[in-house]
């Protein structure tokens, strides 16, 4: 009988368990929200135009100039982002007036520093490009100066027109720039940059003192900086689920 006993204790037991673990177990799947976050989580496709550019070559009388910028979210505060752009400027210096004119891409990517608010989207941002422009340089005068004269050292000015095609320069920037959500996925923003230049061709009798996208070369310093302020359009992309219940 004392046995039979233990028996039906010990039966009465694992049902007893069985249930109480059973209602936890269901009970934390109900309450519970299990968010699942991938490694790789796009969800912003923001595209542009830099305002400057336009209205500078247009007040200028030169050709159209432009920048188109696009960039992509694929982590919650880091994007890979590009520029590609087509300049033409006149430069008038005081030895020699030229004009140049070509085209240039960056790529690279923009960490944001700003901790939103909830349903804020501003950014304040760090940022690096590897750029590259194929341009061309045209001579339109220049002068030579002779420095034996006593009274004046000009010689002649006014040479006929050079044109030197096909050179190329490399660089790096890095940039600090700010973004602010004016309307709802429409942004203002501008951004700061320092150039560092790798390599640039140049012809045997001039050096190019502008480049498209570097902006001015000078012969004792590879450095130079530049800026844009940007108008952008935010696309949102739904491709993930942000949480599910289990």
């Amino acid at each position: 009988l004392m046995r039979k006993k233990q028996i039906y204790i010990f039966i009465f037991s694992l049902f007893t368990i069985n249930f109480i673990v059973g209602q936890q177990t269901e009970n934390k799947e109900n309450d519970s929200i299990v968010v699942k976050k991938k490694l790789i989580n796009i969800d912003k496709l923001s595209i542009g135009v830099d305002l400057y550019r336009p209205i500078y070559s247009s007040i200028n009388d030169d050709d159209l100039s432009y920048e188109l910028i696009t960039s992509l979210r694929i982590f919650e505060n880091f994007s890979i982002a590009s520029e590609i752009g087509s300049l033409d400027k006149y430069v008038e210096d005081e030895n020699v007036n030229f004009t140049s004119t070509g085209d240039y891409l960056k790529f690279g990517f923009d960490y944001n520093l700003f901790n939103n608010w909830t349903g804020m989207d501003n950014s304040i941002y760090l940022g690096m490009r590897f750029a590259t422009s194929s341009f061309n340089n045209r001579i339109n005068s220049y002068t030579i100066r002779n420095p034996d004269s006593y009274w004046s050292n000009n010689v002649l000015d006014s040479y006929e027109t050079i044109n030197h095609s096909n050179q190329n320069a490399n660089w790096i920037e890095l940039l600090v720039g700010i973004k602010v959500e004016t309307i709802k996925n429409i942004y203002l923003g501008i951004s700061v940059r320092l150039n560092r230049l790798i390599s640039n061709t140049t012809p045997n009798n001039f050096n190019n003192l502008y480049i498209p996208g570097f902006n001015k070369v000078t012969d004792d310093n590879s450095w130079g900086s530049g800026f844009n302020y940007t108008l952008t359009y935010s696309l949102p992309l739904k491709f993930n689920k942000k949480a599910s219940i289990k």
